[in-house]
């Protein structure tokens, strides 16, 4: 991470007397022989150095949660396409129930049809016991 200073004046390289920007005068800075600018320098290091330290950890937690929120929404997505899957083969099973049976039907009577008969009528007697007519 690079860090900036906030003061033009900072690195010497502005041609001017170690003025802070926008103050208009170098008499005062002259005066003090230099020491307010190193000051002030100081403080904003100091300043630039804690933010940094306090900034570090917050940026890993937050990597960190935000890595596990990932992961997480992989696996729920996963999760989630296995269900899918699922329900898509038992749909499938389901409505391919009535046709496999159909045929089964079809072929059993095309293959005995007189046990075809004698089935059709036992049930037709036992159901019309049932219902009493």
């Amino acid at each position: 991470m690079e860090k900036t200073s906030a003061y033009a004046g900072s690195s010497g390289s502005s041609g001017s007397s170690g003025a802070l920007p926008g103050s208009g005068t170098t008499s005062d800075t002259s005066a003090m022989g230099g020491a307010a600018p190193s000051s002030v320098e100081s403080a904003g290091a100091a300043l630039h150095s804690g933010i940094d330290k306090a900034a570090d950890p917050a940026r890993q937690a937050v990597d960190r949660i935000s890595t596990a929120a990932h992961k997480t929404v992989d696996r729920l997505a996963e999760g989630a396409g296995q269900v899918a899957d699922r329900f898509s083969e038992q749909t499938k099973r389901v409505t391919e129930a009535p046709k496999e049976a159909l045929e089964f039907s079809r072929s059993w009577v095309q293959e005995k049809p007189l046990e075809a008969i004698a089935a059709a009528l036992a049930i037709g007697f036992v159901l019309g016991r049932l219902t009493g007519r």
